[in-house]
């Protein structure tokens, strides 16, 4: 069995993690929670049947010695829980997006180096069937060349006012780095992970006083333990953000992230290469003159709005068992890492950033 602590029991943990280890209930063992609220903590350990609960993460791994350890503290402290999560030499399963500076990310995936350990983001939205049928095709070098590539998240009023997504000394960024890293992990997993150039962004905030419901700002499932009170006065983090990014191998790719945004919802890929193009989630690819096929999907494997966290636990327990490669790689979130702490830099400064 693989013992399992997870630090922060929000609504990711609940509805998210927790499930997805209880999926591969034979090899993950979760044997107590913590989180800084001992009503959240004893809340989620009552609920879920966990065996201990506790208010301070380092005493949780000092007592339990956990195998591997879930980090779904808000943005600004992956870095400090999961470094001491690996330092106690537990594996680590970190919630997007790992780091906002490419500098932390490489300290991150160094401390589990030195200490042997597997470190790995939780970037689960590449794992819907569109998704997963586009990189096997493109991987067989189906669209030839990427020369172009577009994404799309839009919600029409989705903006957390649940939690402290709002507030940047809290989420260090707002939807940009909430549901867009999502996409633009995605985008650059089926673009075989080409080293950013330069990128152009810009942030704007729009609608912090037009508030839509719970699941249309991302509590699909609930196990939202206490809603903190929103003050739109906190929120200092973009709802709209939009921007391109330029790749060495010659690539653009352009995109617009929204929580809020009078735009049609939306959540989409678009790759355009030199053999074919391809459009997702609709699945069809475009050839030249009027060629058009729809790409072959199989159905989820697992029925759930979080099946992604379940397709990384499934992965994570080959992992640890030495019986598969993680199936999201360092060097990938470092160059997802990268980006994000460029394109901040660039809205910050209001001009192209180049990487170097």
């Amino acid at each position: 069995m693989i013992k399992v602590c997870i630090i922060s029991c929000g609504m990711i943990a609940n509805s998210a993690h927790i499930p997805a280890y209880r999926t591969f209930g034979n090899d993950f063992f979760i044997s107590a929670v913590s989180d800084i609220n001992e009503n959240s903590a004893r809340e989620t350990a009552k609920r879920h049947g966990i065996p201990n609960f506790y208010v301070n993460a380092e005493e949780m791994l000092e007592k339990e010695k956990p195998d591997l350890v879930s980090v779904c503290v808000p943005n600004c402290f992956h870095k400090e829980y999961t470094i001491t999560a690996l330092n106690a030499k537990a594996n680590v399963l970190c919630e997007k997006p790992l780091a906002f500076r490419v500098s932390d990310a490489k300290e991150m995936f160094d401390t589990a180096k030195r200490n042997g350990k597997i470190l790995m983001a939780c970037q689960s939205m590449r794992f819907t069937p569109d998704r997963l049928a586009a990189k096997e095709y493109i991987d067989k070098n189906g669209l030839g060349n990427i020369y172009y590539g577009d994404f799309s998240r839009i919600r029409r009023r989705g903006i957390p006012y649940w939690g402290t997504f709002h507030m940047k000394k809290i989420s260090c960024g707002g939807a940009f780095v909430d549901i867009g890293v999502h996409m633009l992990d995605a985008l650059l997993w089926l673009m075989g992970n080409p080293e950013i150039e330069s990128v152009n962004g810009t942030v704007m905030q729009n609608h912090k006083n037009e508030l839509g419901s719970l699941t249309s700002s991302g509590a699909l499932t609930g196990n939202v333990d206490s809603i903190r009170k929103f003050n739109p006065d906190e929120m200092d983090v973009e709802d709209f953000s939009c921007g391109t990014l330029k790749f060495k191998n010659g690539a653009n790719v352009s995109f617009k992230v929204a929580w809020a945004a009078n735009m049609p919802e939306s959540s989409d890929i678009r790759l355009v290469g030199d053999r074919a193009g391809i459009d997702l989630p609709s699945g069809k690819i475009y050839f030249g003159g009027d060629g058009e096929e729809i790409l072959k999907t199989e159905k989820l494997i697992y029925n759930s709005p979080f099946a992604g966290h379940i397709y990384i636990a499934d992965n994570l327990r080959k992992v640890i068992k030495g019986e598969a490669e993680p199936i999201v790689k360092p060097e990938e979130t470092i160059n997802t890492a990268r980006i994000i702490e460029m394109f901040y830099k660039s809205a910050e400064i209001k001009r192209e950033v180049y990487a170097e």
